[in-house]
């Protein structure tokens, strides 16, 4: 996932839809190895791209804000899980 990062910075820059996704990817591999600080950075960041590149009711940006949600969860923060669920 580094690596795709890199290349499409390169090719398409920050404010892309397909860099949101590669930012989710990343994402989701640390929150598969238990690293739910770093997910939700790279969660944060891919949707706060979806959010300025795409319309905001877009179903994207929901799977970007259930992701931010389990992250949450599974960091003990049940409270901040609700608002994004």
């Amino acid at each position: 996932y580094e690596r795709a990062l890199q290349i499409r910075l390169a090719t398409l820059g920050e404010q892309h839809a397909d860099m949101a996704a590669t930012y989710n990817n990343i994402g989701n591999a640390y929150f598969n190895k238990g690293e739910y600080n770093n997910a939700l950075h790279m969660f944060d960041i891919g949707l706060q791209i979806r959010l300025a590149v795409v319309r905001k009711k877009h179903p994207d940006n929901a799977a970007a804000y259930n992701n931010v949600g389990l992250t949450q969860y599974g960091k003990g923060e049940h409270d901040k899980a609700l608002q994004m669920h």
